[in-house]
């Protein structure tokens, strides 16, 4: 039990000691040999409070990046669903278009070619060109003959400017 107690009582002793020495004697009210000492110190404290700043700055910043880009990526998810179904309507449309097209091609080509020579002059150069391309062959000649000249090349000049994308009568 004394050897507890010396151990004990020494080691406060150096403690005490220890504690004030030059090295361990910076305290709140620092002591310093020089006042370039004190202004080095003074500097480092300053830049670590600005460092300590701009750090909290930073960190809110980027916070606030990430709410961003979240929203932003929300945003796009929702921009990319609507280009999907704006897409699908679109094809819906242009099916239910291309079946009345088709439907309307059947019809002309019943008619009598001259007949139908007449209304399709009177058509949309787009549309006239659709209808043509539903008519069997033979007939849509037959319709092209009694054009008058300059629908016949107006409709002529359309055909070669249409894309080969698997747009082809009969």
């Amino acid at each position: 039990m004394k050897k507890r107690l010396w151990i004990v009582f020494t080691f406060a002793i150096s403690s005490l000691l220890l504690l004030h020495t030059p090295l361990f004697s910076l305290t709140g009210d620092e002591q310093f040999s020089s006042v370039e000492e004190r202004r080095i110190l003074a500097d480092v404290k300053e830049r670590a409070e600005r460092l300590g700043a701009r750090e909290e700055q930073l960190q809110g910043r980027e916070l606030e990046l990430k709410t961003l880009e979240a929203e932003v990526d929300k945003k796009i998810a929702a921009m990319q669903r609507l280009r999907t179904e704006l897409n699908e309507l679109l094809d819906q449309r242009d099916e239910k278009e291309n079946a009345r097209i088709e439907e309307l091609s059947m019809i002309y080509e019943r008619m009598n070619p001259q007949q139908a020579a007449v209304l399709i002059s009177e058509l949309e150069t787009g549309m006239a060109v659709n209808l043509l391309l539903g008519i069997k062959k033979k007939t849509a000649g037959q319709i092209m003959e009694r054009l008058n000249a300059e629908t016949a090349i107006k409709l002529s000049k359309a055909f070669t400017d249409l894309s080969v994308d698997g747009a082809a009568g009969n």
